[in-house]
């Protein structure tokens, strides 16, 4: 042997081999796992679901033993339009077409919970069976008319229902907002012929309330007239008479027009005019 040759251990030979081998080992299966902002981790060991949620950010897992699921706590929206329209029946038994979005979220301390007992499709097992039992039982409380011209109040008691059913499963119902509600044709033509009838007869019920607070205008300003001509004839004395030409003389002559003054009196300086006798 060359005294001039190192010796080299032999572990230190296969250092290389296992830095590449840990490498290949952390991409393959990393140690750690991102849970993004708006959403919450549920972390499985062994298939078993670890109870307390993992919050947003970087998070360590035992490779190949754990693995974690991210949920979304942000609001959603599911829609139950066109072929997932609901139908249901009214009181007086037509049938009503629904369509409707559903907003909600999740609660972000209950996210395993929800996964142990629903999994990932909790709204085809929660959201929609509920919003459609909910749809159901309010329309069977109102009649088609109610249903056509009454909205909101569906969507009240909707929001009322819905709620509870869904807090019960760990989910916050923020809105429901109804899209659609489709009657048979004839029932609308029906309610439109009644609702334009009503407000027809509303009209006229307004044009002779008007016509008789005229007519009892005209009576009570008639009575005023007669009643003021009545006055006036009484009061109408000759000497009245007399002091108010002689009044009407001076102001004829005090003003520009003064030449000539034709005054309609008889010898006795009495005005031309048939005065009623006072009673």
């Amino acid at each position: 042997m060359n005294p001039n040759q190192i010796k080299v251990p032999a572990v230190a030979k296969v250092l290389p081999f296992i830095f590449i081998i840990i490498v290949v080992f952390a991409l393959i299966a990393p140690p750690f796992v991102i849970i993004p902002s708006g959403y919450v981790g549920v972390k499985l060991h062994l298939g078993k679901a670890d109870m307390e949620e993992l919050p947003p950010g970087l998070n360590f897992v035992i490779p190949f033993i754990e693995r974690i699921i991210k949920m979304s706590v942000r609001t959603h929206s599911y829609d139950l339009r066109g072929a997932n329209s609901i139908n249901s029946l009214s009181k007086d038994g037509l049938t009503i077409n629904t369509e409707l979005t559903v907003l909600y979220k999740i609660k972000p301390d209950k996210a395993a919970e929800i996964y142990v007992e629903y999994g990932l499709d909790y709204e085809d097992k929660i959201i929609k069976p509920v919003i459609r039992s909910a749809v159901r039982d309010v329309i069977a409380t109102l009649d088609s008319s109610q249903v056509y011209q009454e909205r909101d109040l569906i969507q009240k008691k909707l929001m009322e229902q819905v709620s509870k059913e869904l807090e019960k499963r760990y989910i916050l119902l923020d809105e429901i907002l109804i899209r659609d509600i489709k009657l048979p044709k004839r029932v609308v033509e029906a309610i439109e012929q009644k609702r334009r009838a009503y407000e027809e007869m509303q009209k006229m019920k307004f044009v002779v309330e008007k016509e008789k607070l005229e007519a009892e205008r005209k009576r009570v300003e008639a009575k005023g007239i007669a009643d003021a001509n009545k006055i006036i004839a009484g009061s109408l004395t000759k000497e009245y008479l007399q002091w108010k030409f002689i009044e009407n003389i001076k102001s004829y002559a005090e003003g520009d027009n003064n030449t000539v003054i034709l005054i309609p009196y008889d010898q006795q300086m009495t005005p031309i005019i048939n005065i009623p006798n006072p009673k």
